[in-house]
């Protein structure tokens, strides 16, 4: 089986990075910047072992090299899909299977109706830090669910036995649209760190954070649910049993679980690592889908509506503090 990764972010490093050290055929498709470093220094992925440096990878800036892969995965950021896909429809075999691994509920529609490949969604249930080109930690030990078909089960198969190896679970789904919904309300904590510049375990600790990651996580499963829109319990993450523990649970509790679940004191959301690095973030994929259902069947969601326009002028600047979580909280009316 041959393999493309595309993104090589926190999330696509650590893929392609367990692909390529477990002597799987890989290829990572990155950015200049990233295929230099890589090049030259290999790929460091910091939380697997305590560490693993792979070296000697085949990478590139050269989307035409994905022609012969099986598997393409895709690691990018949402708002680079349609983009992306228009490209990879000049290259791609028309039997490869493409993977989405990326935030959002469009994604794999849009690769789909572009390319005219199979694809398959996959929800990440671990969280990484990009550190720099090159380097890379996984700061929350989690799993894969992967969406495949009876067909396509073997495509998967040696995908799925490398990451076993690492400790990373696979659990294959037919079904995993309510799966992506259930990560976006828990993704919309994301907005909410990019705006305080708190670490994730920051924000649950720190009382007025709480109160907003819990407002904007209700206000998401309000809409869905008026909406008619199913989700899918992860594993061990519950929307509702999240916000659950979050409202009912002290510092001191919240903080002991934290630590149960061996999350990183460094561990940060996507947003401001693309706040913290210069680049958009995907705030419309994810706080505004809410938005965008809420606006379809005449509901509101003036807290998820505010965030995305807080991000958005966080992103003019790049700033990674733009608010004390009591100013923000005091903003949006918590």
């Amino acid at each position: 089986m041959k393999y493309s990764v595309i993104g090589l972010g926190a999330v696509g490093s650590i893929i392609g990075g367990l692909l390529a050290n477990s002597g799987e055929k890989v290829i990572l498709i990155g950015k200049p910047n990233q295929v230099e470093e890589i090049s030259k220094k290999g790929l460091k992925i910091n939380g697997i072992n305590n560490s693993i440096l792979v070296k000697n990878v085949q990478i590139s800036t050269d989307l035409s090299l994905i022609s012969n892969s099986d598997v393409i995965i895709i690691c990018v950021k949402s708002q680079d899909t349609k983009y992306l896909a228009e490209e990879l429809k000049k290259y791609i075999k028309k039997s490869s299977i493409i993977i989405s691994l990326q935030n959002g509920i469009k994604n794999s529609k849009i690769l789909k109706e572009i390319t005219g490949n199979t694809v398959f969604s996959g929800v990440i249930l671990f969280n990484a830090l990009y550190i720099k080109p090159g380097e890379v930690s996984l700061t929350l030990k989690g799993g894969l669910i992967l969406e495949a078909d009876v067909l396509n089960k073997e495509v998967v198969k040696s995908f799925i036995e490398v990451f076993k190896k690492s400790g990373i679970e696979c659990k294959l789904d037919t079904d995993i649209e309510g799966y992506l919904w259930s990560k976006l309300i828990v993704n919309l904590q994301n907005a909410v760190t990019a705006l305080t510049g708190q670490t994730i375990k920051e924000s649950i600790l720190n009382k007025d954070s709480r109160a907003i990651i819990i407002a904007t996580m209700k206000e998401g499963l309000d809409i869905l649910q008026k909406s008619k829109i199913p989700y899918k319990t992860l594993p061990d993450i519950d929307p509702k049993i999240t916000i659950r523990r979050l409202t009912i649970l002290n510092s001191v509790f919240l903080k002991f679980g934290s630590r149960i679940l061996k999350l990183n004191e460094t561990a940060r959301g996507s947003m401001w690592q693309s706040l913290y690095r210069g680049r958009p973030t995907e705030i419309d994929y994810i706080n505004g889908e809410i938005v965008n259902h809420a606006n379809k069947h005449n509901l509101k969601a003036p807290i998820n509506k505010k965030l995305i326009e807080l991000v958005k002028e966080a992103e003019k600047t790049n700033n990674t503090k733009s608010y004390e979580p009591s100013k923000l909280k005091e903003i949006l009316n918590i």
